[in-house]
Order: structure tokens, then C-alpha cells, then sequence
């Protein structure tokens, strides 16, 4: 289980980042998961100059978060994720987000808050080693941009058998970047699987929680289970799909 944040348009790369810290520390958690910590690794993913870069850690985002410097200076979309690995084994920056494929010609990169262990037999494996790493080729694999949207993916995630939580992902290309919410009706914890966006004047964020300092409390609206947002990284607009 994770939390993660963007920011597109014109923000602090700062704030953005302590944002992404405090969450980690569980400092903002006003929810009703058990998780409140989140310490497993990190990952940052950032547009500059026409080009996506990243930055990984496997180390605990709460003490790594001071050191990082993101020395672009012309940072228009920012995504961090911090994570708390459901399974020991899925421990280290080689399991940390954003995860990337290449398929079809396209350069994707995800970030996913969830657990989906029914993904892999959709895959052909004969059992799960990474849940994400298969969410994102299931997701990816048969698909261009132009035809990712809601009822693509919840005819992906109907397809599943019970027993995953959660397939709340940032989606990335160096052109788009999508947000999607979905976790499963009967979980017991709801709140924690909400994302909230925040739509400023110059600027949009949607996180893992609401975050004070970012924009006014009354501000941020929860997204709707179900719905995906799009981000035009081209022009740095967002718009709901």
C-alpha cells in the first residue's frame, strides 16, 4: 500500500516533495486505513525540457527526502510515490515506483496504490511475483494511448477474481499522464483508497491525502470511485476523461 502525489503546473518542487514526506511519516493520515507509515521506498518522476526523468530509492522517503535534489529548474509535472510493500519479499529500489514498460513504441511508467494479487494467470504465470509490475503489462500490453479510458480499464478490472484492494494508479507517457480510482466495493477501508484533487488558478495536485499546505482544506474534493482524470503534459492542462 502507497501514497502518492502530482503536481502539474506552476508549483514548489519543495512543497510538493515535503508533502510526499509527510505523508510517508503518516503526519497527515486522517483516514480509516491501517497503514499509516509508509517506508518501503520511493520514487519520483518529473517533466523538464520536453523530457521524463526518474529518481528510485529503496530506503525510507522520511529521512531520503532531504537529501534528494531535483536540480531541473523547470519543473512543470511532478509525481512522487511512497510506499509500504504488502509483502516482505517486494522489498528494495528494484520493486519501488514508477514501474516502466515499453510497449507498442510507447515508453509507460505507473505508479499504483493497491494490492492485486489476481492479475498474473491473465498473464500466463503460473503465480504472482510483483502485483504492480503485472497490473501495469495488463493494463499496457494490448493498448495505445488513444484507447486507454474508463471503460477500458473497468473492463480490465471486472476480468479480475476477488481478492485484490486496489487499482488507484498514475499512468505516464512523455505526452499524457492519467489518474485513475478504483478499489473494491467491500473494502474496509474506503477513505484510504480515496484520492483527493485540488484545482488551483496555475496549478492541479491529486493525492493520497489532503495535504493543508498545498491548497485550502475545503478545496479538495475526493475523486468518485470509477472516475479517471487526464493530464495533457504537451500543454500542462488536466481535464476529467
Amino acid at each position: 500500500m502507497c501514497r502518492m502525489i502530482v503536481a502539474c503546473g506552476k508549483f514548489s518542487v519543495a512543497e510538493v516533495m515535503n508533502a510526499a514526506r509527510i505523508m510517508a511519516a503518516g503526519e497527515t493520515g486522517k483516514h480509516d486505513g491501517l497503514i499509516k507509515q509508509h517506508t518501503h521506498g520511493w520514487g519520483c518522476l518529473w517533466v523538464s525540457n520536453g523530457q521524463i526523468r526518474v529518481l528510485r530509492g529503496g530506503d525510507s522517503f522520511i529521512e531520503a527526502c532531504s537529501a534528494i535534489e531535483l536540480l531541473d529548474a523547470d519543473i512543470d509535472f511532478l509525481a512522487v510515490h511512497v510506499r509500504h510493500a504488502t509483502l516482505r519479499k517486494n522489498r528494495g529500489v528494484e520493486f519501488s515506483h514508477p514501474l516502466r514498460r515499453e510497449s507498442g513504441g510507447t515508453c509507460w511508467y505507473m505508479m499504483h496504490n493497491g494490492y492485486l494479487p489476481t492479475v498474473y494467470p491473465h498473464l500466463g504465470l503460473s503465480a504472482s511475483q510483483f502485483d504492480s509490475a503485472e497490473y501495469l503489462e495488463y493494463i499496457v500490453g494490448p493498448i495505445e494511448p488513444t484507447g486507454l479510458g474508463k471503460d477500458y480499464l473497468m473492463s480490465k478490472l471486472i476480468q479480475l477474481a476477488p481478492g485484490g484492494s486496489s487499482g488507484n494508479f498514475f499512468l505516464m507517457t512523455l505526452d499524457r499522464a492519467w489518474v485513475w480510482q478504483w478499489f473494491a466495493e467491500d473494502t474496509s477501508c474506503p477513505e484510504y483508497f480515496t484520492l483527493r484533487h485540488f484545482k488551483g488558478e496555475k496549478v492541479e495536485y491529486i493525492s493520497s491525502e489532503i495535504i493543508p499546505s498545498l491548497g485550502d482544506e475545503l478545496e479538495w474534493r475526493p475523486m468518485k470511485n470509477g472516475e479517471l482524470y487526464e493530464f495533457d503534459l504537451k500543454g500542462v492542462k488536466g481535464g476529467r476523461a
